[in-house]
């Protein structure tokens, strides 16, 4: 677990009423960089924002961003299937 401190100002001004709502939303957004950015799968993004595979779809649709069509490697498709499959039980 990584400890960071930030301005209760910064919660307040997104709204955000609670520690843990903040938590959340770092989560999803940090994710969503590293899914766009390419490093990794939407399998895992969905995973490290504590969401499931639809639940990241729909926080990527409702900020106008698009999906990735395909995993770019054999690699990032067994990651996104092995994330599916946690997500299926």
């Amino acid at each position: 677990m990584i400890e960071i401190k930030l301005p209760v100002e910064l919660a307040e001004e997104l709204g955000l009423e609670s520690v843990r709502e903040l938590e959340n939303h770092t989560r999803l957004l940090l994710a969503i960089d590293l899914y766009m950015s390419g490093k990794i799968s939407l399998g895992r993004a969905a995973e490290l924002a504590g969401l499931s595979y639809d639940g990241f779809w729909e926080a990527l649709r409702e900020r106008g961003l698009k999906i990735r069509v395909g995993p770019k490697s054999l690699e990032e498709a067994r990651a996104e299937y092995e994330a599916a499959k946690r997500f299926l039980r």
